[in-house]
């Protein structure tokens, strides 16, 4: 469990590294977006990292387990 937590923040840490990376590299070539879409995307990524967390702590309610539980070895 403590190794899926781990996985599940490095995930959204990943997320929103990637979001300042994209807005940075738009702002550095030129590409200025409006506040708006900018909040906008903002907004899609936290509901992402709630869906991720969500999954974390309910696998039961969900079909696809993003962190799947390992196996026992088979009985000898």
């Amino acid at each position: 469990m403590f190794g899926a937590i781990i996985r599940a923040l490095l995930y959204i840490c990943g997320l929103a590294i990637c979001y300042y990376l994209i807005l940075w590299v738009l702002g550095m070539i030129g590409i200025a977006l409006p506040h708006m879409v900018v909040t906008i995307l903002g907004v899609m990524l936290v509901l992402v990292a709630i869906l991720i967390l969500y999954q974390l702590f309910s696998p039961w309610l969900t079909g696809y387990q993003w962190f799947p539980q390992r196996r026992p070895p088979p009985p000898r």
